[in-house]
């Protein structure tokens, strides 16, 4: 893939060979959303994606689904800029730090990593872990649940709500003002007063909250500038646990031997949450566009041409013995990039990778075995800015209770 400047601006995209006799000839595949069996199957759906060439046209965009192409482009944010892609003109709120390209991403960066390193987050860790005992807990003695509605989408709100220091009783109406703004919805604007408020709220009395802690860090952010962070924290950085711990479960839920071998060996968890990263991204798509004329996969893009690079198909391209359509639990943490790549790697990873790997630990602790009903699908919302399972019920053997002694009341369960 290489870039060359021209003078004019073509409407669409042309064949990037030619020769003596004139330009060769070149077939662009087209595929349509509707037509692409991702909703299913991710699996054949990126199999479907890849097969059809290294670059299609679907839906009014170019997706790259060769690897050395998507990396190439991830990592060459002066070709493929995200500030184009996902910064919505006219707006005055940033969308901060994912919408910037590098001086101004690298400066965002830079004040927001320390609060997301692992160092940093091992001090939250007793947030994170007493939330998902209690709602686990809570959980457990039901005996059945919808784990997408009833714990996946609920976690990951609460442990911001604590992290951020906003009340807890606000979780409920925080996701609906998030699902407003993500369906273009006008009582989203109700997320961002939310967030102003705050805002204005840590600026008289800060805390030892997460938002106080960036706001009174170096970097010295604008307040427009902290909304632009938390509301993309909201929209996009919450629902990507939730996903993951929907596919996390399913994935435990039909296979009773690797449940019994996370029990037996919880350091092989590790291994598993990546895997379902790699197989599974919630964010499968990087949204670009390009600032000059690139050739890519034997044709050209124009300078304004929108780009999705599919790197959630590269994950399993089958180009090396790891990048497979099958979970690869060898023991070792593969290299995928299921939290994207190059500058704009998912910042919030290592959060991430901790309430999983909590989660995970702690189901199999209180909820050894469970069960699928018969006839499930796997099916997620397609096409849809994250990838997420529609619901997953789940039910499981409750415990049963004590046996009544011979005089009729239950036995203690405690000493003293």
């Amino acid at each position: 893939m290489n870039s060359r400047t021209q003078q004019g601006n073509p409407s669409h995209a042309h064949a990037g060979a030619s020769g003596a006799t004139g330009s060769a000839k070149f077939h662009l595949p087209r595929l349509e959303h509707s037509t692409l069996p991702l909703a299913a199957d991710r699996g054949v759906g990126w199999k479907a994606l890849r097969d059809a060439g290294p670059v299609v046209f679907m839906n009014g965009a170019y997706y790259l689904t060769r690897r050395e192409d998507v990396l190439a482009a991830l990592c060459q944010p002066n070709l493929f800029s995200a500030h184009l892609a996902l910064q919505p003109p006219g707006s005055p709120v940033p969308v901060l730090p994912s919408a910037f390209d590098p001086p101004e991403h690298t400066r965002y960066r830079k004040i927001l990593q320390p609060h997301f390193s692992p160092h940093a987050l091992s001090k939250s860790r007793p947030v994170m872990e007493r939330h998902a005992v209690d709602m686990i807990t809570d959980l457990a003695g039901r005996g059945a649940c919808e784990v997408m509605a009833d714990f996946a989408r609920l976690y990951p709100y609460q442990v911001f709500m604590d992290l951020y220091g906003l009340p807890l009783e606000d979780r409920d109406r925080v996701i609906a003002w998030k699902d407003a703004a993500v369906d273009g919805g006008p009582e989203g604007n109700e997320l961002l007063g939310y967030f102003t408020d705050a805002i204005v709220q840590r600026r008289q009395n800060p805390g030892s909250d997460m938002l106080s802690g960036v706001m009174t860090g170096p970097g010295d952010l604008t307040d427009l500038e902290l909304l632009g962070m938390s509301h993309l924290l909201v929209l996009s950085g919450l629902d990507t646990v939730a996903a993951a711990i929907g596919f996390s479960l399913f994935e435990l839920a039909r296979r009773p031997q690797l449940r019994r071998e996370l029990r037996d060996d919880p350091e092989q968890i590790r291994v598993f949450i990546e895997e379902i990263v790699r197989l599974e991204p919630a964010a499968p798509l990087a949204a670009r566009v390009t600032t000059d004329f690139v050739k890519v996969g034997g044709m050209t893009l124009p300078p304004g041409t929108p780009v999705r690079l599919c790197t959630a198909a590269i994950n399993r391209d089958g180009s090396d013995e790891i990048s497979t359509d099958d979970l690869v639990m060898d023991g070792k943490v593969h290299r995928h990039w299921g939290f994207g790549g190059g500058p704009h790697r998912c910042i919030g990873s290592h959060l991430a990778r901790i309430e999983l790997t909590m989660i995970v630990e702690e189901w199999l602790k209180q909820i050894p075995d469970f069960d699928l009903p018969q006839g499930y699908v796997p099916e997620i919302k397609f096409p849809s800015k994250s990838f997420a399972l529609k619901s997953l019920p789940l039910s499981w053997a409750q415990p049963a209770a004590p046996a009544p002694n011979a005089a009729g009341r239950r036995p203690a369960t405690g000493g003293g």
